[in-house]
Order: C-alpha cells, then structure tokens, then sequence
C-alpha cells in the first residue's frame, strides 16, 4: 500500500478520537485540492502487514475510537484496501471506520473508478462492495473549491456524508474544525476544514 502519513491521533476528521491514514496517490487532480501534496504514485509502498501493525500500535498507545482513512484518493488503492480493512475488523472488531473520497458513491458502486493496480470494472464493483462492507461512513464526491460548504465532514457543497452502519449518526458530526500538530522533531501537520484557507 502507498501510504503517505499516518496521523495517530485527530478529532478533526470524524467521531471519537481518530488515526488518520493518508494513502499516497491521486489522479483526480481537483483544482485547489488541499493534500496536493499526496496526488503522486511515488512513496513508501509497504506490506499490508505492515500498515496494520503499525494501526494496531497506534490503537493500543492512543485508544482511538476509530480509523478515517484519507488521501490522496484511498478508492484508487482498492484492493489493499479492502485487505487492510478485512485485518482491522479482525485485530480490532469494535473500532468505527470511515473514509474520504473524491467519488460520487454511483461511480463507486458501477465501478467506474481508476485502480492503480489497473483491476477490471467487475472487480472493482466487488471491491467497493467489500469496502463499504466495513465502513460506518464515508464523505463522497470530488472537492470543489467553487462550492465551499460548512456542513459535518464536507470540504465542499457538492460532497455528501453517507452513514453504512448504525455505530453512528449525523449528530455526532460535529462542526467542521482545523487541527495543527507539532512534532518533536518540528514536523508541523495541519488536518481538518480550512473554510478560510490553509492556516500555516
């Protein structure tokens, strides 16, 4: 899996407290997109063994209720996706997930998505089926910058939230807010809503 950051601990991008996965890679190209800095097919490209010993210490050092995974555009790396989801559930059964991205959910559900792993329509129609599967909700559709939006979760007023379990419901999405961390080592990462703009 491309993985571009994993940000332990967030309550910026959904219910509970929240590790944040940004996978690397995204061909959607939306212009103004705030994670530009993900979009490229180039990164740490690790074993799916990996990624979830990794979750699975953040789980036990920070307690999350929940994994949010982000991008990039996580849909375009379906099939180790809906591997590390099946591990998850496994390892942690009564952790919440959700998920951003740039698809509408009718795309995702005829198959109409790029993969890179480069899988036929059919097989990605089984993927997003075996994805949603897993998730208790996810934030659809490609960002426009021309549609600011304030609404739980959406960057952008043509986005929609869409809840797949009963674990959570609309109220326990909360106001849209930004988060900056700052590292150690220095390392400064900023997630969340920038309404007004990036804040660095």
């Amino acid at each position: 899996m491309l993985l571009h950051a994993i940000m332990p601990a967030s309550r910026a991008n959904g219910p509970g407290l929240r590790c944040v996965v940004f996978v690397q890679g995204c061909s959607l190209n939306c212009p103004g997109c705030w994670n530009s800095w993900s979009h490229s097919f180039h990164g740490n490209d690790l074993a799916i063994e990996a990624v979830l010993a990794e979750l699975v210490n953040c789980h036990n050092q920070y307690s999350v209720d929940g994994f949010t995974f982000s991008g990039g555009e996580p849909m375009q790396q379906a099939e180790d996706l809906a591997n590390l989801l099946r591990c998850l559930r496994s390892a942690l059964p009564t952790v919440s997930f959700g998920m951003f991205t740039g698809y509408s959910e009718k795309e995702l559900e005829t198959g109409r998505y790029f993969t890179r792993h480069g899988v036929d329509r059919e097989r990605r129609r089984t993927l997003w089926r075996l994805i949603r599967s897993h998730l208790d909700f996810a934030v659809m559709g490609r960002y426009n910058r021309l549609q600011p939006s304030d609404a739980p979760m959406c960057s952008s007023g043509n986005q929609a939230l869409r809840l797949f379990s009963a674990r959570h419901t609309k109220i326990d999405f909360g106001v849209q807010t930004v988060e900056i961390t700052i590292a150690a080592d220095g390392l400064t990462r900023t997630t969340g809503f920038p309404t007004l703009g990036d804040p660095a």
